[in-house]
C-alpha cells in the first residue's frame, strides 16, 4: 500500500485585479490522501473516499490546485456532490 498526502488549494493568479482573485477559504485548502494499494487506486478527502483510476492518481499527486479543468477539480467537486447529498438524506 502507498499512501501520499495532497495539499489541496486554489491556483492563486497574482495578475488578476483585487476583486476578481478567489477569496482563501478553508473549503479550498485541505488535506488530501492519494492510495495505491494492490492496482487500485483512491483518493480520500474530507471523509469521503473515491475510486479513482491510475491516471487521476498520478495527476492528483503531480499538480493539487484547483483551477478549471484540473483533476483535483474534479475530485473535488464529486466530494462535495456527495458531501451534499448525504446531508439530505436524513431529512
Amino acid at each position: 500500500m502507498n499512501l501520499q498526502l495532497i495539499h489541496i488549494e486554489q491556483l492563486q493568479k497574482n495578475g488578476f485585479p483585487k476583486v476578481l482573485r478567489p477569496q482563501k477559504s478553508s473549503e479550498y485548502q485541505y488535506i488530501g490522501i492519494a492510495i495505491e494499494d494492490q492496482g487500485s487506486y483512491y483518493y480520500w478527502a474530507k471523509g469521503v473516499s473515491l475510486s479513482i483510476t491510475e491516471q487521476e492518481y498520478h495527476y492528483i499527486k503531480a499538480n493539487p490546485k484547483l483551477y478549471y479543468f484540473s483533476t483535483a477539480l474534479k475530485l473535488h467537486l464529486k466530494i462535495a456532490r456527495h458531501l451534499h447529498s448525504e446531508e439530505f438524506d436524513g431529512l
